[in-house]
């Protein structure tokens, strides 16, 4: 089954994008429209206070953990921004718009909700991350076994999800035919 931008999957998963934004951007798919992609759903708030403030708190943890991936070396961004605007979904509608809307990164993940998946080099990138920091870690930081079988475990259940989401390049081609 392919995704395609506008397609009855995208619907499925975010029935708060207006059908006529998404025919627009399964017509206007050039890499430049990713960047204007837009996303109409409106922030579902957790109606008890105490889950929403356990989600903004991990929100803003996922945040600063996805900005500092874009400055520091192998550590992955794109990931914890986008579990950063899940728990900002769930918890303030305010954060939620400010990273949907954010110049820097703002329009990676409104691609990604809008079913263009993932691009080749991002996913290349976090599996090389991956590979080289669970490496490091079962050599350098433990000794225990089931430790070691646990992070080869995550390595591979983590490696295994993005290599299995859309890659945008293929959403683009596919939806061009």
């Amino acid at each position: 089954m392919s995704v395609t931008p506008g397609g009855n999957l995208l619907q499925a998963s975010f029935p708060g994008i207006p059908m006529s934004a998404a025919r627009s951007m399964s017509t206007n798919t050039d890499a430049a429209s990713l960047h204007a992609v837009i996303d109409a759903e409106p922030a579902q708030i957790m109606s008890n206070p105490v889950g929403r403030a356990v989600y903004v708190v991990l929100g803003f943890v996922c945040l600063g953990l996805g900005i500092a991936g874009y400055i520091v070396p192998l550590l992955p961004g794109t990931v914890f921004l986008l579990l950063a605007t899940y728990f900002f979904f769930k918890s303030s509608e305010r954060m939620y718009n400010w990273v949907l809307n954010n110049r820097q990164f703002g329009h990676v993940i409104r691609a990604y909700r809008a079913g263009y998946g993932i691009p080749r080099r991002i996913k290349a990138y976090a599996i090389a991350l991956i590979v080289v920091s669970m490496g490091v870690s079962i050599a350098v930081a433990t000794d225990t076994v089931a430790i070691r079988l646990l992070l080869v475990a995550i390595g591979v259940a983590v490696s295994t999800f993005i290599l299995t989401r859309p890659t945008t390049e293929t959403v683009l081609a596919s939806s061009q035919d």
